[in-house]
Order: C-alpha cells, then sequence, then structure tokens
C-alpha cells in the first residue's frame, strides 16, 4: 500500500480555438476524450481528480457527471491562460495530496508504464518535478512534488508552466520511456487524426517500437538475435498454418510477441517481468503470450498467437533454427543428476512436441 497521496488536475477549459471543435467531448475509440484521459489516472490508483473546466461546463459536467471526480471552474477562460487553469486546480488539491500530475485534456494517451516510472522517479527525494521524455521530446503529463506545487502556485504566469518549470532546474527530472502517446495532442484536426489512428494501433507494438523497447530495457544483443530469429520463424509457422490449415491468426501480434518475449531475460522469471512490463505499457495481448512462453498453462484445440510464439522460440537456439530434441539436450545434460529439475525440462520438451504435433502432426516441414 502506498504511503502517500496522488493527485491529477486535467485541464479542460479552453476553447479549442485551433481545432474548431471542442476537444474534451470528441470521440476516441468508444468513449470521449476526457474519458480517455481520465482513465490513465484511475489506472494508477490517483486518489483525486480535478477537472478544469470554462468553455461549455455544463457539458462536460453532464458527460462525467458518473465520474468519481471533482470539477473546479475557470469562469475567466477566454481572457486568462491555461497556466490559470492548472492554479486553479492546483488550489483546490495542494493541501489534500503528496504529488499531483498536471495535463491537458488532449493527451489521452499515456501507459501505466510511464506514470509509475514518474512516481518512482520523484520519490528520489532530490527530485520535485519529472516530465516523461520520448524522442528528444518532453511531453505530458508533469508530475509535481509539494515544494514544485508551491513554486508554481507562486509564479507570476510569465511564459505559463514552462516559465515555473524553468524555476526548478535543480530538482527537475525528465524521465525516458518509450510512450509515442506523451507527445501527442489534438490542436488540429490532422492532430485528432493520428491520435485516432493511433487508437487503432496502440495494442500491438509495431516492429520499430519494439526495437526501441529492446534498447530501452538494454537487451543484450545475442537476445535481440535470438528473438529476431524465433520472430521470424513464428512469422512462417503463422503462414503455414493459414495456408494449410485455413487457421488465420494475427502476425503482427506475433512478431511483436516474438521480438519481445525476453525483454527481461536474465531476471528471475523473466516471462512474468518482461509480461508485466508490457502489460503496464497497454500492450495486453502481447503481454499474455510473453507470460507463457517458457510453459502453456494448456495447450487448445486449435493452435493460437501464443502457441505459435512458444513453439518457435523452443525451435530456435542461439539465432539458429534447430530441433526440438536438440534445443533441450544442453539442459538435459546439465540437470541430469537432479531428478527434480530434470522432470522440469522433460515435462516442457513434452509440451514442445505437443505442441508441434498440434501444428504439424507427423509432417515435418521446412520453415527455416
Amino acid at each position: 500500500m502506498k504511503d502517500y497521496k496522488i493527485g491529477a488536475v486535467i485541464v479542460a477549459a479552453g476553447l479549442s480555438s485551433r481545432m474548431k471543435n471542442f476537444k474534451p467531448l470528441m470521440p476516441i475509440g468508444n468513449k470521449k476524450m476526457i474519458e480517455t484521459t481520465i482513465r490513465n489516472y484511475q489506472s494508477i490508483g490517483v486518489d483525486e481528480i480535478i477537472v478544469v473546466t470554462g468553455f461549455r461546463a455544463n457539458d462536460i459536467e453532464k458527460q462525467l457527471k458518473r465520474e468519481d471526480i471533482k470539477f473546479a471552474r475557470n469562469n475567466n477562460y477566454a481572457d486568462n491562460h491555461m497556466f490559470d487553469s492548472v492554479c486553479i486546480g492546483l488550489k483546490q488539491i495542494a493541501d489534500l495530496v503528496d504529488y499531483a500530475f498536471i495535463t491537458p485534456v488532449d493527451s489521452p494517451f499515456v501507459q501505466k508504464y510511464t506514470l509509475e516510472k514518474m512516481l518512482n522517479e520523484i520519490a528520489k527525494k532530490e527530485i520535485n518535478i519529472t516530465r516523461p521524455y520520448f524522442e528528444g521530446k518532453n511531453g505530458h503529463p508533469i508530475l509535481a512534488g509539494g515544494k514544485a506545487i508551491k513554486v508554481i502556485l507562486e509564479h507570476d504566469g510569465k511564459e505559463g508552466l514552462r516559465g515555473a518549470i524553468a524555476k526548478m532546474e535543480s530538482y527537475h527530472k525528465s524521465v525516458p520511456v518509450i510512450d509515442p502517446g506523451i507527445v501527442m495532442d489534438a490542436d488540429t484536426t490532422y492532430d485528432y487524426l493520428k491520435l485516432l489512428e493511433y487508437e487503432e494501433n496502440r495494442r500491438c507494438p509495431s516492429v520499430e517500437i519494439c526495437k526501441k523497447i529492446q534498447e530501452y530495457f538494454n537487451v543484450p544483443d545475442k537476445v535481440i538475435r535470438h528473438s529476431g530469429k524465433v520472430a521470424e520463424v513464428a512469422s512462417n509457422i503463422c503462414q503455414y498454418l493459414w495456408d494449410e490449415k485455413g487457421v488465420r491468426l494475427n502476425k503482427k501480434i506475433i512478431i511483436a510477441a516474438s521480438l519481445l518475449h525476453d525483454i527481461a531475460k536474465g531476471r528471475k522469471k523473466h516471462e512474468k517481468i518482461g509480461a508485466k512490463w508490457l502489460q503496464d505499457m497497454g500492450y495486453s495481448e502481447v503481454s499474455k503470450i510473453v507470460a507463457e512462453h517458457m510453459n502453456l498453462l494448456n495447450v487448445p484445440e486449435i493452435p493460437t498467437e501464443k502457441e505459435v510464439v512458444y513453439l518457435a522460440d523452443k525451435m530456435v537456439k542461439g539465432d539458429s533454427l534447430v530441433s526440438i530434441d536438440e534445443r533441450f539436450s544442453y539442459k538435459e545434460e546439465l540437470y541430469k543428476n537432479d531428478r527434480n529439475l530434470l522432470e522440469v525440462v522433460k515435462n516442457r520438451k513434452k509440451q514442445a512436441f505437443t505442441v508441434y504435433d498440434l501444428v504439424y502432426g507427423d509432417k515435418m516441414t521446412n520453415i527455416s
């Protein structure tokens, strides 16, 4: 249980003048933009969420009437700036929380992993304000501790929030993350269309993002080469299942899970740790596959993406395609005098052959 209180100030007071549409209530997937933004902070158990309204305040409050949040109004929204709305929100929760996230309403995509990483950094005593950082750009949200909240509220407004942050360079930190959503907004129609496109694809990382995730977690080169070969083999198995058995699977999910299955390699229970990272990044389907790439909880009658990645991993040693016998021979020799561990290895080998038979039957196939 955490021993501190967290708040979030979501600024939704503006006129959305550049967009020519009212951003908070524009749809993102099956929710309004403001609802998607709120969900980010609810996902990490934020204690106090303040939505600062102004223009069309009644419409926003009506839309969010079932949400467990509070409102603060900027009645002078037409004549002042976003910084004024930030201060209105912070004043309402300054005495209730230890840390406060600050975000505009049109930043609807930020990973749980990013928010928790920011909290972990600000817990270090010398840091009192953090911002996420992706590909050379700082993004949203900002996370401010008590000292930083005080500085923001006492700031004269010059250069807005940026001006206040500039006063805190000595205890400010940019937190690198692999989270494209933090640098996205909806200032223009083009920006909004990019958000919609991102919503459609964000649950499965692209090959490019997979590569960045590998780099972020300092995955060794030999593991990257292994993962690349697993992705190649898994892709071929996927195609075989469609061509020969009419089983259509999601190749993008298969490739992503293959590339990322060993991102925590070297850590105890690396499959569980890697799966947790990916779950918190929003890649739930990939996470489920990674969690079971060592040992499947069950084997279905028809193979899914999970079995394809599992099997491909068991057919690759290093970055070379091998037989299942060869894949397990080293561990069988290593543990030949330890009955319990040898039994574990033999059970895993047996499961690998079960999945192989599920995919190929008795047919020996060249999938290199």
